[in-house]
């Protein structure tokens, strides 16, 4: 796993810790906030930035 997909990771498990509902029940339906939040963290794509071997954010590259 690269180290842009295994931060990725650790925010998704961290955001999830954030939803009482999906602690508690995930069964139950809910309109779950958390859960559209780590779905927009897991399609970031890009270019991992790393200056003097720290990360330091993905770089997004579009062509148009």
């Amino acid at each position: 796993m690269s180290e842009v997909e295994s931060k990725k990771s650790f925010i998704v498990s961290q955001l999830r810790q954030l939803c009482a509902h999906c602690q508690n029940n995930p069964a139950m339906p809910h309109r779950c906030a958390v859960k559209e939040l780590a779905l927009r963290v897991q399609a970031i794509r890009g270019v991992p930035l790393i200056v003097n071997d720290e990360f330091r954010g993905v770089l997004n590259l579009q062509y148009h």
